[in-house]
């Protein structure tokens, strides 16, 4: 594969990422689907479809995971709960707001894995960090009250749930740094999205979506969050990073938000003022910032 092939599927895959969120705002908007039923059924059947990739290429045994020492199997909760986190809050604070502005306050994680890293390592941050740090926080604060400190201009909950979706997505990328190098990344993400899925089932009807009558639209929707939101894009980045390495990489996803913002205002509808644009360079240009060594 080719340097320019490898940038054309990163590029691609962030896209439908980015897709993908605007799907969900659409089914939020027009039907009346139960947020944990979505990422429930989500999570466990992406995750049946990576255990058939697994299973097809057959280089990994399938149960392998659950018979590591006890370490790994932390590291393995930690990243399931992690993957659990940043996906529920990422969904339920589309759910409340919309896709654009929760998929940019997600963009704050990289700020989060400087912190962790500074705690971790016992250092003072660096020059670059800080003003990263600053700019994801302008970024936020404009994104969440439009330059007027005295008011919110989405609801106190989205920006929770986008913030810990945030916190979340920093758990589950740092945490498997360790049994990466023993399993592949398909594989710790088929048991992740399975595993958290199943976490989730007690919380909701796995037979009662909340959706009176299913569409077109609606089953378009929700299979592409499935196949084109999660499975695909992930297994296409990922045969992309190698090519191009995690830097060049990291700096194209963040086409992600960009995405979702123009479709989401293209085909939605969504009105997004000015200082929301603002907010979006700031954290893009953050992820940017802090991906340059």
């Amino acid at each position: 594969m080719t340097q320019t092939m490898g940038t054309l599927i990163v590029l691609l895959s962030t896209g439908m990422w980015g897709i993908s969120g605007v799907c969900g705002q659409y089914l939020f908007e027009h039907t009346q689907i139960d947020s944990t039923w979505l990422i429930a059924v989500r999570q466990i059947l992406a995750g049946l479809m990576y255990m058939m990739v697994i299973v097809q290429r057959g280089k990994e045994p399938l149960f392998a995971i659950f018979r590591a020492q006890r370490q790994t199997l932390w590291k393995m909760l930690f990243f399931t709960l992690g993957l659990l986190g940043s996906q529920y809050g990422f969904y339920y604070a589309i759910k409340l707001s919309n896709a654009p502005t929760a998929t940019v306050l997600i963009y704050t994680a990289p700020v989060f894995v400087v912190l962790q890293q500074v705690l971790m390592q016992h250092r003072p941050v660096e020059k670059k960090e800080a003003v990263g740090i600053f700019t994801a926080l302008m970024g936020v604060f404009l994104v969440s009250t439009h330059g007027n400190p005295t008011s919110l201009v989405i609801s106190p909950a989205a920006l929770f749930w986008s913030i810990l979706s945030a916190i979340a997505m920093t758990l589950y990328t740092v945490a498997p740094a360790h049994i990466l190098k023993e399993y592949s990344s398909p594989y710790l993400m088929g048991w992740g999205q399975l595993l958290s899925g199943f976490i989730l089932l007690p919380l909701c009807n796995p037979f009662h979506s909340g959706v009176e009558s299913w569409t077109f639209f609606s089953i378009g929707a929700m299979g592409y969050i499935i196949v084109f939101g999660t499975v695909v894009p992930f297994l296409m980045y990922f045969n992309g990073l190698k090519v191009i390495g995690p830097v060049k990489a990291s700096l194209i996803s963040c086409s992600e938000p960009l995405c979702s913002v123009l479709f989401s205002v293209a085909f939605l509808g969504t009105f997004l003022a000015l200082p929301d644009y603002l907010g979006v360079v700031c954290i893009v240009g953050t992820v940017v910032m802090l991906s340059l060594k």
